[in-house]
């Protein structure tokens, strides 16, 4: 599934949470909104998780996902896009040798969707990728 191999090449601008998802913004107003669990894996290992936001784990300070996400990833560039067949697992793997790995966790809701321009790329619940081209929008 190649759908979403634009994204090479394409610079890491921001990683934000919102009330209830996250989202990644890229070069060329390229846009990954995630609602589900993401995890970022560093040296083979998972460094972060979305279920991490917010935990203590006996540090000073309570985990800042995105601020960690940010600090390891703002800049990095796209080097591969992998989208697992049937289950929508998404992967990307950035120039800094971290992985952001998006794991769809439900079966009925939109785990994630990307826009760039006219285009947008839903993970529909059941592990069907719906696209679109026309003014679908981001959000």
């Amino acid at each position: 599934m190649d759908e979403l191999a634009w994204l090479v090449g394409y610079r890491l601008r921001s990683f934000a949470r919102r009330d209830y998802d996250w989202v990644v913004a890229f070069d060329n107003d390229a846009i990954l909104v995630i609602a589900c669990l993401w995890r970022l894996v560093e040296a083979g290992r998972i460094r972060f998780t979305s279920e991490d936001e917010g935990q203590q784990f006996g540090l000073p300070a309570p985990v800042d996902a995105a601020a960690e996400v940010n600090g390891r990833l703002a800049g990095a560039a796209v080097e591969a896009v992998v989208l697992r067949q049937g289950l929508l697992d998404l992967e990307l793997r950035f120039s800094t040798g971290h992985l952001l790995q998006i794991i769809p966790d439900s079966s009925g809701y939109e785990a994630w969707n990307v826009c760039s321009g006219n285009s947008q790329f839903i993970a529909v619940g059941g592990g069907e990728l719906a696209v679109f081209g026309s003014d679908a929008g981001c959000g």
